[in-house]
């Protein structure tokens, strides 16, 4: 079965935080080990955002995208999905979905992501600049990257 988008429900919630957290981990835990206790607390939210989307495969929520206004905060992919299309996927449908509104779409990739990065550089993104956010209280790098829309 093709992968297929639709808005997230609030019943997805809980796959939606074990996807956070296991793709987190696969693509940079060994570089930053202290994430995992945090993101596998159930107490830990995900982040408040105005819009989320998954890509699911009949019942299977294979990832999510969550945005704000012109910005994808997240995309994750499950570790067990990576390699289907599905991040390529869901990053068309928010780019579909923001373009409606707005002209350009960012985001920020982690410079401990290089396998995001290589997605984000082959959908056409461009490096803004490189910035420093706090993520669980802890700085790291990251690249801002836009992409024009129409």
């Amino acid at each position: 079965m093709p992968v297929a988008i639709r808005d997230a429900a609030p019943s997805d919630d809980r796959r939606l935080h074990t996807i956070h957290a296991d793709a987190t981990m696969s693509s940079y835990g060994r570089v930053h080990p202290w994430l995992e206790p945090i993101l596998r607390d159930p107490a830990t939210l995900l982040e408040a955002v105005e819009w989320t989307i998954v890509a699911h495969d009949g019942d299977d929520v294979l990832g999510y995208a969550a945005v704000t206004r012109a910005h994808l905060e997240n995309l994750y992919v499950d570790p067990a999905a990576q390699g289907r299309g599905v991040g390529s996927t869901l990053l068309r449908a928010v780019e579909m979905r923001v373009a409606s509104v707005h002209e350009e779409l960012t985001l920020r990739c982690l410079h401990a992501n290089p396998d995001a990065r290589r997605l984000y550089d082959r959908a056409g993104y461009l490096v803004r600049e490189t910035q420093t956010i706090e993520l669980h209280g802890i700085p790291l790098d990251a690249w801002l990257m836009a992409k024009q829309l129409r």
